[in-house]
């Protein structure tokens, strides 16, 4: 359940990354259009009608965030879906049902536990769990066919991390994947004291700015974690360090890494990478650069930012600076920011971590799979999905995007599942809610996506199967010390040699030595 809960925090934040304002209303992001300049999709691409006429209702279970759509909202939703697909001369109908974010890992286990009818589905707890209980189907007879046209989508590249010894089980979210840690300061303060903000090229050089904000506005805290994070806040620190310009570290979870091209496993905790980022934390904290309790804090960055409290924060996005720096202006009481990209991440496994399977309660696979392909290419059935009925849970703009009606938000509207824009199917389908006419986002999100720098290790996941109590005993004393340590709250040169002893003795050697054994077997599958 810990492992649950925290990974829910880490997908939350992760879609609010990449989508909070585009699927939320709020000003300055991506728009979430595949080719137009206006945010809407072009027209809907049909799906293959089988000989037979038969009819197959497929119930897709999918998680939202925030606002939970009524039963009735839902209903009217489902009906125009299948309305629309009877319309096409489709054999297959569509079952909503959108389940709470923070209840849906536990909810899906146990329905799939019990033999419930569950069809398609997001394995939040895991797809290797999944596939090891049985709970996942594989999909290798449908990517020729009925998931043909998504797979084309995103290239076979994409399937590898939900591969299992040749067998594929799942496909991955299609978005913006490569994230960029950003510094994001307010602009008046930089340009009062005239500092120079092209000197400013990885997180190691951020120090000087901070040190004359504290010096000319010692009320205000020169930096601020992101906030509000379930278990413990850090800097991202550590993850500017990291990245294609970086160490280039893939984190198997559970201490054990590799870094750049070697894939020897290695102690995360134990490399010169951890190492670097929490000594660079501890010093700006005890220079006095960072918020007091930072890994605790509940306090949202851009409250604090907004309420002049604090001057800057890092923090992850896959837009263009311009957007991110319109973002925060709108957040933070108007005030003028500077977005300044400190890295680009790399494609791991875990980058692709969010996917749709079909369930092994499924009675009707093929038709399943029919369906799964939809919320990748049919821009009708994806956006209902994520946004509702036109005039009813939206109005279409004049300039392509698309809006609440009048006197409705999020809130009040009949149906919406907008926040899981990052989660269901392909974001470049997806409306623009109003202020996101830019195309360049979606370029530039798909520009990086083509020049991703992959990790030797893309594609491999660590079977914990074996080493469940090391795993539970190590993951434990994670959440004891690393938050502390990436705000530079304890001296490192002490704390760390505890981490690390405190792992040994959880058991970190016996992680690390199952997950070497694994990844030289799949290193030599896939050479």
């Amino acid at each position: 359940m810990k492992n649950f809960k925290r990974l829910i925090a880490i997908l939350i934040t992760f879609v609010l990354v990449f989508s909070l304002a585009g699927c939320s209303g709020k000003k300055n992001e991506s728009p979430s259009n595949e080719t137009t300049p206006t945010g809407v999709a072009d027209t809907a691409t049909d799906i293959t009608t089988p000989e037979s006429t038969e009819i197959t209702t497929i119930k897709i279970s999918y998680p939202v965030i925030v606002v939970v759509p009524s039963e009735e909202g839902t209903k009217q939703v489902q009906d125009a879906v299948n309305d629309y697909l009877e319309k096409k001369g489709e054999n297959v109908r569509v079952d909503l049902e959108p389940v709470d974010v923070s209840t849906y890992g536990d909810q899906m286990d146990m329905a799939l536990a019990s033999g419930e009818g569950v069809d398609i589905y997001c394995p939040f707890t895991g797809l290797t769990a999944a596939i090891a209980t049985n709970q996942v189907l594989p999909l290798n007879d449908y990517l020729d066919n009925e998931l043909k046209d998504t797979v084309s989508l995103m290239g076979e590249e994409w399937l590898k991390p939900s591969t299992y010894n040749g067998n594929v089980y799942a496909i991955p979210c299609y978005k913006g994947v490569v994230l960029e840690p950003y510094f994001i300061c307010r602009k008046d303060i930089v340009d009062e004291l005239g500092f120079d903000m092209d000197s400013i090229k990885s997180v190691k050089d951020i120090e000087p700015l901070l040190l004359q904000v504290k010096e000319k506005y010692p009320d205000m805290y020169p930096l601020v974690p992101t906030g509000g994070s379930a278990g413990g806040n850090t800097l991202m620190v550590d993850y500017s360090l990291n990245g294609v310009q970086g160490y280039q570290v893939d984190n198997f979870n559970y201490g054990a890494s590799v870094v750049g091209d070697d894939l020897t496993v290695q102690n995360y905790y134990n490399t010169d990478f951890f190492k670097e980022a929490c000594a660079l934390a501890y010093d700006w904290n005890q220079k006095g650069l960072i918020m007091p309790d930072a890994s605790l804090s509940s306090d949202i960055s851009t409250d604090l930012l907004g309420s002049e409290q604090a001057f800057s924060v890092i923090t992850g996005y896959g837009y263009i600076p311009e957007s991110v720096e319109a973002t925060y202006k709108s957040r933070c009481n108007g005030f003028d920011f500077y977005a300044k990209s400190l890295n680009k991440t790399q494609l791991t496994s875990g980058s692709l971590a969010v996917n749709w399977s079909i369930a092994y309660t499924c009675k009707n696979t093929q038709a399943a799979a029919k369906v799964l392909n939809l919320l990748y290419t049919d821009e009708y059935v994806l956006n209902s999905i994520i946004f509702g009925i036109e005039g009813t849970d939206y109005v279409k703009n004049d300039d392509g995007t698309i809006s609440y009606p009048e006197g409705l938000d999020m809130n009040t509207v009949p149906y919406t599942a907008a926040l899981s824009c990052g989660i269901v199917g392909n974001m470049f389908k997806q409306y623009a809610l109003k202020g996101n006419t830019d195309p360049k986002d979606v370029n530039y999100m798909q520009q990086n996506n083509t020049d991703a720098q992959y990790s030797p290790a893309f594609g491999f996941h660590l079977d914990a199967a074996n080493i469940t109590s090391q795993c539970s005993a190590v993951d434990n004393i994670i959440q004891q010390y690393q938050y502390s340590l990436l705000c530079g709250e304890v001296d490192p040169e002490k704390a760390i040699p505890q981490f690390i002893t405190a792992l040994e003795s959880a058991g970190i050697n016996d992680i690390i030595a199952e997950t070497q054994k694994q990844l030289d077997t799949w290193s030599t599958e896939n050479k």
